[in-house]
């Protein structure tokens, strides 16, 4: 006759203590015990191994410097068109710490790229200046660079696009 011990998934102890041990003569008690152990090193490799890099404060800073020279030159880009934020904030990201081990939209959800100022109005039809301030953070860091935009537009496009950067946030205004 088959022992009433082999029917729970915990059993009294042997060793003469008052504790409970799993029962592995029960075939639950193992898929049980197998399933625990996987979930604690699954918790301890995700704890030691964050996601995504972290950025740094230097990181930051390169990063910004190299998409700014990149959009200078271009000049395609100006703080009177919507959506600029967006493409500071997409190419910021493409120069950041492992950027081609990642998908974009990862690193991207890591940068902050805020309009601190009142957005411009773009001239379509004249020669004007136009200026925006955008704060820029990301995960990592407590560092803000405040980055002024200026523009000067034509009835082509800018003809120029310059960038400054500022340690901290930009005021607002």
């Amino acid at each position: 006759m088959a022992d009433d011990r082999d029917d729970r998934i915990l059993i009294r102890s042997r060793w003469g203590t008052n504790r409970y041990v799993f029962n592995f003569r029960n075939p639950v008690a193992c898929v049980v015990f197998a399933g625990l152990a996987l979930l604690a090193c699954g918790l301890l490799y995700a704890s030691a191994h964050p996601d995504a890099p972290q950025w740094e404060e230097k990181e930051l800073r390169s990063a910004v410097k190299k998409a700014t020279a990149e959009l200078s030159e271009e000049s395609q880009i100006g703080p009177g068109l919507p959506g600029d934020g967006e493409v500071l904030q997409s190419r910021i990201a493409g120069h950041g710490p492992h950027s081609e081990n990642l998908l974009s939209s990862d690193q991207e959800a890591r940068i902050v790229v805020a309009l601190a100022s009142p957005q411009p109005e773009h001239d379509y039809f004249g020669d004007s200046v136009e200026e925006a301030d955008y704060t820029i953070t990301a995960d990592g860091t407590n560092t803000a660079l405040c980055l002024t935009v200026t523009a000067l537009t034509s009835k082509y496009g800018y003809s120029s696009v310059s960038f400054k950067t500022r340690n901290g946030s930009c005021p607002a205004t």
